[in-house]
C-alpha cells in the first residue's frame, strides 16, 4: 500500500503525465474500494489541470462522496493518517472546496491557516465561526467540529486586540464543555498559539490576584472594564486549564504554586515549588555548562526558594526547609529573595527567630560532631557549618543596616571555624573599626588573631592574642582561645615548654572550650605535633616537679618544726601555679579528651593524680587502661602503687609480669615521679628479691631474672645503690657479659672510688678479658685501700687466673721499680716505694712459696738501701749460699754494698748466663760508686782469668763490667771486643767496636795518641769484618786506619790479619769498583794495598791501568 502511494504521488512531479491518465488509475481504484489512492490520483490530476478534474469527478456516478470524506479526514487529521509524508494540505483544501465549495473542513482549515499568518481577517474569522455554529441545527456539546469551531473563534477572538477578553472566556466554555477534546484540539490545531493563549490567561489571573504577581516588572495592561468576570474559584479552572494545554510551562506551575499559597494549600504549594526547583536542578546538571538558555537565572531560583521557605513555614513542622531555603535564596540573589521575604512573610520577627534558632542549633550539631572525631587531624564535620553560615548570612541580609555586631561577629566566627579566614579577618576588621561600640571586643580581637594566624602574620596574631589575655576584665571563652592561639605561636617558634603552660592555664580555666579550641581553631597539620608537645613538656613539667620534691623533701623536714607557726598560703597559691601537678592533671585531661584512645595521656594523668595524693583514682585510672594484658608503663604504675598500698604480694605478682614484659627502662619516668619514700620501699623490695633468687640455684634464668630485679632497685636509688650494681656485675660476669659488668664496677666507683669489692671486680673482669694494664691498675688501688680483702679475693680464684694475677702484679712492681731506679739513685725514699711494698707484700701473702716474690721483696728492700733486712730475708728464704743464680746474684749485689768487689762481680757473671735481661736491673741495685769500682774488679778479674785461658768466665766478668758502667769505660768494650773475637763472636765483637768508635768521632784526629788508638779500634773491627766476610765494610776501615795513622794500622795488621791477605783484600775491591768504573774509589783502594804491600804487582798493574783511562781523554770500553 504504501509503496503503492508512493508511485502515485511521484506522479505528482513527473512532467509529461496526461490527466486523463491519471484520472481513469484513480476511477480503477475508487472502483475497488481504494479511496486513499483514489484521492491521491485524483489530487495528482487536479494539480495537474484543476478544470479537466473538477470536470471528470462531477461526471461521476458514485464514489463522489467517498472521495470529499477522504479529503476531510485528510484535512481534520493534523499529521495522523497522512497518505504519504510530503502530503500538501492547502491543494486538499482547494481540492475540497473545489468539489464541494461549502465544506466545512475546508473553511475551518482555510481560517485556521489566515490566523496563523496574522492577525488580519480576525474579526471576519470570528463572525464566519458565529455563523457557522448558528447554523448547525440540533448541536451537541461533543461534536468534534463544533468543537473545532468553538476554539477557532475563540483564537480569532483572542488574536483581535479589541475582543480579547471575550476570547479567553470562550476557551473557559468550550473547555468546560468537553475538557478532554478541547485540551486536544488546542494542543493538536494551535501549538504555534500556545505562548500567546497562556500570557493572555496568566494576565487576567494576575490582574484578578495581583498578590500573584511574581515580579515587580510584570504590568496588568488589561482595562478595569476588561476583566474577566469570572469568580475567584475559577482561577483553579484557568490555573488547570493552562496546565492541561501547556504542561512543560514553568510560569504556569509557578502561577499555580502562587495560587495554592494564597488559597492557603501550603502543603501542596511546597510540592509544586520543589517540583520547579528540582526541574531547574535537574535541566542545569544535564544540559552542556556552555547552554544557558534552560538554566534558572539567579533571581527566578531566589523567588523559588523563598516562596517555598514561606509554604513550608506557613504549613508548619518544616521550619528546617524553610531556613534552608531561605538561606539559599540569599546566597543565589539577596535582593530579590528580600523582595519576596518581605512579600510572602507576614511574621519578619518569627521567621528571624527560626532562623536563628537553626543557626543555633546547627552549630550545636557540628560541635556535637567535633567532640566525638575518632582522629584529632581530622576535620569531619566542619560541612555542617555551610547552612549555619548561610543563615547566619540571611539574618545578616534581612537586617535593615547588613546585621547587628553581635550577629556580625556568630557570623565571623562560623566562618573561622570553616576557614574562611580571608572573610573573617575581613568582618573584624571592620568590626574593630567601628567607633564607640566596645562589645564583643575581646572575642572580635581573638578572630581577628586566628585569621591573621592562619594568614600567616604570626607577629600581628601574637599582638591580638596578647591584648586579650592581658585584658582587664578577658572574657572567659576569648581568653582561653587566646591563650591557646599564643600556645600555638610559641610551640611554632620552638617555644615548648612555654606551650604547655598556656595549654595548663586555658584547660585549667575551661576545660571543653580548650578541646573545641584545639579541635576546631588549631590547623589539621599542626594538631598531632601540638598533641606530642603537649604530652612530652607535661612529662618535663611532671618529673621536674617530683625532681624537686624529692631533692627538697628532707629539708622540708627538717624546717617544718621551725616554720610551724608560719601561715601555709605560699604553699597553697604553689599547689595551684601551672607546673604544678594539678596544672599537669589538668593538661592530661585534655589530651585524653583530645585523643581518648592515647595510653600515654592517660599515663600522665594517673601520674599526676599520684602526685597529687590521688592514689585510689590514679590506680583506678591505670585498671581501665588498655586490653586484657597490660604494657610495661601500666604494669610498672600499678606496681609502685600497690607497693604504697602495702600490698605486697600484688606487687611481686605485677613486678614479674614486668620482668617477663622485658622492658624495664619504662620505670625511669615513673620514677622521675615516684616519692622518695616509694622509691626507697622498692628499692628494698626488688634488692630482697634478687638476693633470695641468688641465693638458690645459679641457672642462668634465674640469673637473669635476678638482674631484672637488680636493675629496678638501682633505677629506683637513681644508679647509686652500690650493693645493688655490685650484685648486678657479679650477675653479668657470671652470664658472660664482662663489658656491662665493668660498667655497673665503674658505676660504683665513680661514687665511691675507694669501693674495695668494686675495684677487685671491675679487676678481676678485666682479667677475665685479658687487659693486664687495667687489671693490675684497679687490684693495686685495691691493695693499697685493704690488703687482707684483696688477698682473700685473689685467693678465692681459681688456679690459673691467680697465676696470672700475681704474674701480672709481678711485672708491674718490677716495671715501676726499674723506672725509679732509672729516675732515682738507690737508696730510694720509702714513698717512692710504698705501691713496691704493697704489691710485693700481697704477692708473699698469697704464695709464700714462690721464690719469685722473695726475691721482689729483697730487691725493694735494696732498692730502699735496707741491706740487712734484704740479707736477713735472703738468707731466710734461700739459705747462706744459694744455688739459684738469680738468688746469688743477690747475694752478689749484697756484697758489693759490703765492698767485696771481686766476690760480687763473681755471683754477678753467674746471672749472664740464665737472666742477662735481670742483670741491668740488679746493677741499679748497687750505688754509682760502688758499681764503678765492682767494673774495675770485674775487669781485672777478667783479665786474670783469660791470661789462664778462660775466656768464657773472662767474657761474663766483663760483661758484668760493661753493664756496670755502660760507656764510661770504653776499655771494658775493647776488652769484651777481643775476647769475643777470640772466642769467634765477631759479630758481638764488632757491635762492642761500633760502641767504642762511635765515641771517637766526637773526639780530635790530630792527637796523636788519639789517633793511634782510633786506628787500632778501626783495624780491630775491620779484622772481625773481615772474618764475617763483609770486606767492604773492612776495607773502608782499614783505609782510615791508615789514613789516621798508618804505622799504627800496619801494625795491628802484621799483627792481625797480615800484610799480603790485606792486600788482596784491597786488591779485590779496587777490581770491583774499576768494574764498576768508580775509578776515584778504585785508585783510592790501589793505592791503601799499596801502602800495606807495595810489591804487589796485580796492584801495580791494575794502577797503570786506571792512571791511563783516568789520563785518556776518551774512555772506549
Amino acid at each position: 500500500m504504501e509503496r503503492d502511494c508512493c508511485l502515485i504521488m511521484s506522479a505528482l512531479v513527473r512532467p509529461g503525465v496526461n490527466v486523463s491518465e491519471l484520472c481513469k488509475d484513480g476511477d480503477k481504484f475508487l472502483e475497488a474500494g481504494e479511496l486513499g489512492r483514489a484521492t491521491s490520483l485524483y489530487m495528482s490530476a487536479f494539480r495537474t489541470h484543476a478544470a479537466s478534474t473538477v470536470s471528470h469527478m462531477r461526471n461521476l456516478k458514485s464514489g463522489m462522496g467517498g472521495v470529499i470524506s477522504t479529503l476531510e479526514g485528510w484535512l481534520d487529521s493534523h499529521g495522523e493518517n497522512h497518505p504519504v509524508p510530503g502530503f500538501n494540505k492547502g491543494l486538499a483544501a482547494v481540492f475540497l472546496s473545489t468539489l464541494c465549495p461549502n465544506n466545512l473542513s475546508a473553511t475551518i482549515f482555510k481560517m485556521e491557516s489566515l490566523l496563523q499568518s496574522g492577525v488580519h481577517g480576525c474579526e471576519e474569522i470570528f463572525a464566519r465561526c458565529t455563523a457557522l455554529l448558528e447554523g448547525m441545527q440540533n448541536p451537541h456539546p461533543q461534536d468534534a467540529t463544533r468543537m473545532v469551531l468553538e476554539i477557532t473563534r475563540a483564537l480569532a477572538c483572542l488574536l483581535s486586540e479589541t475582543h480579547s477578553i471575550k476570547g479567553l472566556k470562550l476557551y473557559l466554555k468550550a473547555y468546560q464543555s468537553n475538557k478532554s477534546e478541547t485540551v486536544t484540539l488546542v494542543k493538536s490545531r494551535q501549538a504555534q498559539h500556545l505562548t500567546k493563549i497562556v500570557m493572555a490567561f496568566t494576565d487576567q489571573i494576575l490582574h484578578i490576584h495581583p498578590s500573584l504577581i511574581s515580579d515587580s516588572e510584570c504590568a496588568v495592561t488589561t482595562k478595569e472594564n476588561d476583566k474577566l468576570d469570572v469568580e475567584a474559584s475559577s482561577c483553579s479552572t484557568i490555573i488547570e486549564f493552562l496546565l492541561a494545554i501547556s504542561p512543560g510551562n514553568r510560569e504556569v506551575h509557578e502561577l499555580q504554586a502562587a495560587y495554592l499559597f494564597l488559597t492557603g494549600r501550603f502543603m501542596d504549594s511546597a510540592e509544586v515549588y520543589s517540583a520547579l526547583l528540582h526541574h531547574g536542578n535537574c535541566q542545569k546538571t544535564s544540559e552542556c555548562s556552555t547552554d544557558k538558555s534552560y538554566q534558572d537565572p539567579p533571581e527566578r531560583r531566589a523567588r523559588l526558594l523563598t516562596s517555598r521557605a514561606a509554604a513550608c513555614l506557613s504549613a508548619g513542622g518544616r521550619t528546617a526547609e524553610a531556613c534552608r531555603d531561605l538561606g539559599e535564596a540569599f546566597e543565589f540573589h539577596p535582593a530579590t529573595a528580600r523582595i519576596y521575604f518581605q512579600k510572602l512573610f507576614t511574621d519578619h520577627g518569627t521567621a528571624r527567630n527560626h532562623l536563628r534558632q537553626q543557626a543555633e542549633r546547627g552549630l550545636y550539631g557540628y560541635r556535637e560532631r567535633v567532640t566525638i572525631r575518632p582522629d584529632l587531624r581530622s576535620s569531619e564535620g566542619v560541612e555542617l557549618l555551610d547552612p549555619v553560615i548561610t543563615q547566619l548570612r540571611t539574618l545578616c541580609h534581612l537586617e535593615p543596616d547588613g546585621g547587628g555586631r553581635e550577629l556580625r561577629v556568630r557570623l565571623a566566627d562560623c566562618l573561622l571555624l570553616r576557614g574562611e579566614h580571608k572573610e573573617t579577618l575581613s568582618i573584624c576588621s571592620q568590626l574593630a573599626a567601628a567607633q564607640g561600640q566596645q562589645s564583643y571586643q575581646n572575642t572580635v580581637q581573638v578572630l581577628c588573631g586566628y585569621a591573621r594566624l592562619l594568614s600567616d602574620d604570626h607577629k600581628g596574631a601574637l599582638e591580638d592574642f596578647q591584648a586579650v589575655i592581658e585584658h582587664n576584665a578577658p572574657h572567659p571563652s576569648s581568653c582561653v582561645r587566646a591563650l591557646c592561639g599564643r600556645g600555638l605561636l610559641r610551640m611554632m617558634g620552638g617555644l615548648h615548654y612555654l606551650t604547655a603552660l598556656d595549654y595548663v592555664t586555658a584547660s585549667r580555666l575551661h576545660p571543653q572550650e580548650t578541646a573545641l579550641t584545639v579541635r576546631c581553631l588549631v590547623p589539621w597539620n599542626y594538631r598531632g605535633l601540638l598533641f606530642t608537645v603537649l604530652l612530652e613538656q607535661g612529662r618535663v613539667m611532671l618529673e621536674g616537679t617530683g625532681e624537686h620534691e624529692s631533692k627538697s623533701s628532707s629539708s622540708e623536714d627538717s624546717q617544718q618544726p621551725q616554720q610551724g607557726d608560719q601561715p601555709q598560703a605560699p604553699s597553697k597559691r604553689k599547689k595551684h601555679r601551672s607546673g604544678t601537678p594539678a596544672g599537669v592533671q589538668s593538661l592530661a585531661v585534655l589530651l585524653m579528651e583530645l585523643q581518648p584512645g592515647d595510653d600515654g595521656s592517660q599515663i600522665l594523668a594517673a601520674d599526676a593524680l599520684y602526685q597529687l595524693g590521688r592514689v585510689e583514682e590514679a590506680y583506678r585510672l591505670l585498671l581501665s587502661i588498655g586490653p586484657s594484658s597490660p604494657r610495661a608503663p601500666i604494669l610498672a604504675r600499678l606496681a609502685l602503687l600497690q607497693l604504697h598500698r602495702g600490698f605486697l604480694y600484688d606487687t611481686n605478682q605485677l613486678l614479674k609480669k614486668l620482668i617477663q614484659c622485658g622492658d624495664t627502662s619504662c620505670l625511669r619516668p615513673l620514677l622521675a615521679v615516684a616519692q622518695q619514700k616509694d622509691r626507697a620501699l622498692l628499692q628494698a623490695h626488688c634488692h630482697s628479691a634478687a638476693k633470695r633468687i641468688l641465693e638458690g640455684t645459679r641457672e642462668e634464668s634465674t640469673i637473669r631474672e635476678a638482674v631484672a630485679y637488680l636493675s629496678i632497685a638501682i633505677m629506683a636509688s637513681g644508679g647509686v645503690a652500690a650493693e645493688s650494681l655490685l650484685e648486678r656485675a657479679r650477675c653479668y660476669a657470671l652470664l658472660g657479659q664482662r663489658k656491662t659488668a665493668i660498667f655497673d664496677f665503674s658505676a660504683i666507683l665513680k661514687e665511691h672510688p675507694k669501693h674495695v669489692q668494686a675495684l677487685c671486680g671491675r679487676g678481676f673482669t678485666y682479667l677475665m678479658l685479658n687487659q693486664q694494664k687495667e687489671c693490675t691498675h684497679d687490684i693495686l688501688a685495691a691493695l693499697q685501700i685493704n690488703t687482707d680483702i684483696v688477698t682473700k679475693d685473689i685467693l678465692s680464684l681459681k688456679d690459673k687466673a691467680r697465676k696470672l694475677v700475681c704474674d701480672w702484679l709481678h711485672q708491674l712492681c718490677r716495671t715501676n721499680l726499674s723506672d725509679i731506679l732509672l729516675a732515682n739513685a738507690v737508696p730510694c725514699h720509702e714513698e717512692q716505694l710504698r705501691e713496691a711494698f704493697t704489691i710485693g707484700g700481697a704477692l708473699m701473702k698469697t704464695d709464700c712459696r714462690d721464690p719469685r716474690w722473695h726475691l721482689l721483696y729483697v730487691d725493694i728492700l735494696l732498692a730502699k738501701g735496707e741491706v740487712k733486712a734484704a740479707g736477713a730475708h735472703l738468707c731466710q728464704v734461700f739459705g747462706q749460699e744459694p744455688r739459684d743464680a738469680v738468688a746469688q746474684a743477690r747475694v752478689g749485689v749484697l756484697e758489693a754494698w759490703k765492698q767485696n768487689y771481686r766476690s760480687a762481680a763473681r755471683r754477678l757473671s753467674k746471672l749472664t748466663e740464665k737472666d742477662l735481661s735481670s742483670l741491668g736491673f740488679l746493677l741499679a741495685l748497687i750505688p754509682f760508686n760502688q758499681r764503678k769500682c765492682m767494673a774495675q774488679a770485674a775487669a781485672q778479674e777478667a783479665s786474670s782469668v783469660s791470661s789462664g785461658g778462660q775466656w768464657d768466665q773472662a767474657l761474663k766478668l766483663l760483661t758484668v763490667a760493661v753493664q756496670a758502667v755502660g760507656n764510661y769505660r770504653l776499655q771494658y768494650l775493647r776488652q769484651r771486643a777481643a775476647c769475643l773475637a777470640h772466642l769467634g763472636l765477631h759479630e758481638r765483637a764488632i757491635a762492642d767496636l761500633d760502641r767504642v768508635i762511635q765515641k771517637h768521632n766526637g773526639s780530635d784526629a790530630s792527637c796523636s795518641d788519639e789517633s793511634q788508638v782510633w786506628a787500632e779500634d778501626l783495624c780491630r773491627r775491620g779484622h772481625s769484618l773481615v772474618l764475617c766476610s763483609r770486606e767492604g765494610a773492612a776495607l773502608e776501615d782499614f783505609t782510615r786506619a791508615l789514613e789516621l795513622h798508618r804505622n799504627q794500622a800496619i801494625q795491628c795488621v802484621e799483627a792481625g790479619l797480615g800484610r799480603l791477605r790485606l792486600a788482596e783484600c784491597f786488591l779485590r775491591g779496587a777490581l770491583q769498583h774499576y768494574g764498576e768504573q768508580q775509578l776515584s774509589k778504585a785508585w783510592t783502594m790501589i793505592e791503601s794495598g799499596l801502602v800495606v804491600d807495595s810489591d804487589n804487582t796485580e796492584l801495580r798493574r791494575l794502577r797503570a791501568k786506571v792512571k791511563r783511562e783516568v789520563a785518556s781523554p776518551c774512555n772506549v770500553n
